[in-house]
């Protein structure tokens, strides 16, 4: 659930914890190499990542977590889900500029479509943050896990079991932008965007 305004959230408890070190795919390839069960069990797990020359992403785009899609879902608008295509950085960074309509107390989602590319990315966290007037007034947060890269593109959705309700009153109508990131367990930001949204009485 979002948390209200007023400051980041708590350090997590357990701030102690150190995460492994990073390994690349093909180093995480060549341990063990011996082990036929323990080979094979690695290809499956990293798919694509684990065919020896065949790296997967651009090698002239050095990111490795790229977004491809952001859906609004809903669970009865009329017009059904909206949909962002985002094929190049342009259309990522035009998207704060395409606001979308969020009717009082209708339910939704995000869903958010990326690919990873070159390595494996570790403890990817997705955090969103919603401004009203310049002041913070929710903030979402996901823990992710680790994903190898792929050419098909990896889909969340955020909350990923519950529905998110638009709050109401006079209050609440009005613009509103957002900023989403995703960062891996060593605090490394791979993806940012911004995108802005209207709370209205009705969906126009």
């Amino acid at each position: 659930a979002p948390v209200a305004a007023g400051g980041e959230a708590e350090e997590e408890e357990g701030s102690n914890f150190k995460a492994a070190p990073k390994v690349g795919v093909s180093e995480l390839m060549q341990k063990d190499a011996d082990d036929e069960s323990l080979r094979k069990y690695k290809e499956q797990l990293l798919g694509e990542a684990a065919k020896a020359g065949a790296p997967v992403g651009d090698p002239n785009d050095p990111r490795r977590v790229v977004i491809t899609e952001m859906r609004v879902v809903f669970e009865d608008r009329p017009g059904g889900d909206i949909v962002y295509a985002l094929n190049s950085k342009k259309d990522v960074e035009n998207l704060k500029n395409k606001p979308f309509v969020l009717k009082e107390k209708c339910l939704y989602r995000l869903q958010i479509s990326f690919r990873v590319q070159h390595e494996i990315v570790s403890g990817l966290k997705f955090t969103n943050k919603v401004y009203k007037a310049g002041i913070r007034v929710a903030k979402e947060e996901e823990m992710l896990g680790s994903y190898a890269p792929q050419a098909e593109p990896y889909t969340i959705t955020v909350p990923r079991r519950t529905w998110e309700e638009t709050p109401s009153g006079w209050l609440a109508r009005g613009g509103c932008k957002a900023e989403s990131s995703f960062a891996d367990d060593d605090g490394v930001t791979h993806l940012s965007y911004a995108y802005s949204f209207e709370i209205k009485t009705d969906w126009k």
